[in-house]
């Protein structure tokens, strides 16, 4: 794939991302996904989309994310992982997210492609939060579809 389309593919992505942050008040919506065609690997951001003060995780590659027990749950499971409160939140996020980021809940959103766990999406609020809306969750079902549409990725 040549560079322009997919600089033009991940600006796309980020719209996606961007809607889905304004739709949930999140401090950060990112895509993980393990594309070879697209040189996209899960242990670096693909896209993002950032609230004011909030910090970028798109240079951020040290976390193993596939070892990571939220992405094995998301393996296991194949369904949003809907966290509202990280102090009681099993399974546990990795510890920068929480130390070095300032996240206390999240949603993630696994992307599927011919029975492969290809990614996701996630959803990081700065605040605990009583539980998630049913929009909100609505709203990272929808960016999911999204997401698969721009990518044309297989069911």
């Amino acid at each position: 794939m040549d560079r322009s389309r997919r600089d033009a593919l991940v600006e796309q992505l980020g719209g996606v991302l961007a809607q889905l942050r304004d739709a949930t008040g999140a401090l950060r919506t990112t895509l993980r996904i393990d594309l070879p065609a697209y040189d996209f690997h899960v242990d670096l951001a693909v896209a993002e989309a950032l609230a004011r003060g909030a910090r970028s995780l798109l240079a951020e590659g040290s976390i193993d994310q596939r070892a990571a027990p939220t992405a094995q749950w998301l393996e296991r499971e194949r369904r949003l992982l809907v966290q509202p409160d990280f102090d009681a939140a099993a399974p546990r996020p990795p510890p920068a997210l929480i130390a070095a980021y300032g996240v206390q809940a999240q949603m993630l959103g696994p992307i599927q492609s011919e029975g492969h766990l290809a990614g996701w999406i996630s959803v990081h609020s700065q605040l605990r939060r009583e539980r998630w809306t049913e929009a909100e969750i609505a709203a990272l079902e929808q960016a999911i579809e999204e997401t698969r549409h721009l990518l044309g990725l297989p069911p």
